[in-house]
């Protein structure tokens, strides 16, 4: 079963060849931005879920509970085999303050979630080391190939938690990839893994605090 999902994964990741460069899974994102109780910010929520295909993929063969759907075991066993898998691909999550990277710790309170059509995988990243409050930060989501095509949830996709007064974000979505669709298979077997291609179809919140 772990083998099974794994397969998958890896193809979720980008290890695949170069072929397969343009889109073939599809995630919906909504994000939570913590904040402790003196203002600094300590991580980041992730809520993905995955297309309907993927999901159908992934779960199938896999054990089911007497309503059909995944057992609790199941979906357990998925969360901890997809978060072993992204941590090669840093999450998909890049964070700055300013020009300066910031560095994330292992994820935590991770588990995967079935609403009879779609897979949601839900982490916390949190900050290797909280940020000052004050001043401004960017958070991006992407594939880096352009494998997973990331898009922000339709409505309020961003949420701040806990002591965030004085902050206010700022989102901004990719322009859509009209052009690609008429892009040759040539162009996307030319990309390669170390392929910074997706970064322009990258989805950005930037929030200030004053």
């Amino acid at each position: 079963m772990i083998r099974r999902f794994l397969g998958a994964v890896l193809v979720l990741c980008g290890l695949v060849a170069p072929a397969f460069a343009h889109p073939h899974v599809w995630v919906t994102v909504n994000a939570e931005l913590d904040y402790a109780p003196d203002g600094r910010l300590t991580g980041v929520r992730h809520d993905w879920t995955f297309d309907e295909g993927f999901s159908s993929y992934a779960l199938q063969g896999l054990e089911t509970g007497p309503d059909g759907k995944p057992s609790e075991k199941t979906l357990k066993e998925l969360a901890q085999v997809n978060i072993d898998s992204l941590k090669e691909f840093d999450y998909f999550t890049y964070a700055k303050r300013g020009k300066q990277a910031i560095g994330f710790a292992p994820p935590k309170d991770y588990s995967l979630t079935y609403d009879g059509t779609s897979l949601t995988l839900h982490f916390t990243l949190p900050l290797a080391e909280p940020e000052a409050k004050k001043g401004s930060t960017t958070i991006d989501v992407y594939d880096p190939t352009y494998f997973v095509a990331f898009a922000l949830a339709d409505d309020d996709p961003i949420k701040l938690a806990g002591d965030s007064a004085g902050c206010s974000l700022a989102l901004h979505r990719p322009d859509p990839a009209t052009g690609t669709t008429t892009l040759s298979e040539g162009f996307f077997n030319a990309l390669t893994s170390a392929s910074n291609f997706g970064s322009q179809f990258a989805n950005r919140v930037t929030v200030t605090c004053s």
